[in-house]
């Protein structure tokens, strides 16, 4: 009887092949995750970038609200220009209302590297005012004194220079909505 008393018990243990194949399940299901997780992180950045639009867009607003509801004249930063070379870009129009050049670097552009628009002309977005009707080609809006009266809703100001947001561009509208296209 005594014995059994001080008799050890074995407490129950892992050995290494099943620890190393929890470690390769693990290692699977991680594995498998991974497309989702940057798919999600990809969708996120667009989300950014589509609210920084409309933080520009606010700030046009804002802008035509001041200048009896005529669009700002704003260079866009890549050749050809719209407009005479005195005349700014986005931030130095804009930047009394609140668009600094954290508000025109799109996440996903600053990924791109040497070939990010950003890096190459000072913002990841161009600065194009068009009348989109929903089909292509879209009709330029004069430049100069020539005024035209057209719902705000149907003038695309502002795009990405390249369709970077899973094979579409994010486009800012007149009215200050933005939204992939």
């Amino acid at each position: 009887m005594k014995r059994s008393l001080f008799r050890r018990r074995r407490k129950p243990a892992f050995t290494i092949v099943e620890l190393l194949v929890v470690i390769a399940i693990i290692g699977l299901m991680a594995g498998l995750t991974m497309p989702t997780l940057q798919i999600g992180i990809l969708k996120a950045q667009s989300t950014k970038c589509a609210e920084q639009l409309r933080g520009i867009g606010a700030a046009v607003l804002s802008c035509a609200t001041d200048n009896n509801g005529v669009l700002p004249e704003i260079n866009q930063t890549a050749p050809p220009l719209p407009y005479p070379s005195t005349v700014p870009g986005i931030v130095g129009v804009l930047g009394s209302y609140g668009v600094t050049t954290n508000t025109v670097q799109c996440p996903i552009d600053m990924n791109q590297g040497a070939t990010s628009s950003f890096k190459q002309y000072g913002s990841s977005y161009e600065w194009n005012p068009v009348l989109d009707d929903g089909t292509d080609p879209v009709t330029a809006i004069p430049v100069g004194p020539i005024q035209i009266t057209v719902n705000c809703s149907r003038i695309r100001v502002c795009t990405d220079f390249l369709p970077i947001h899973r094979g579409k561009m994010n486009a800012l509208y007149g009215d200050g909505h933005a939204r992939a296209r």
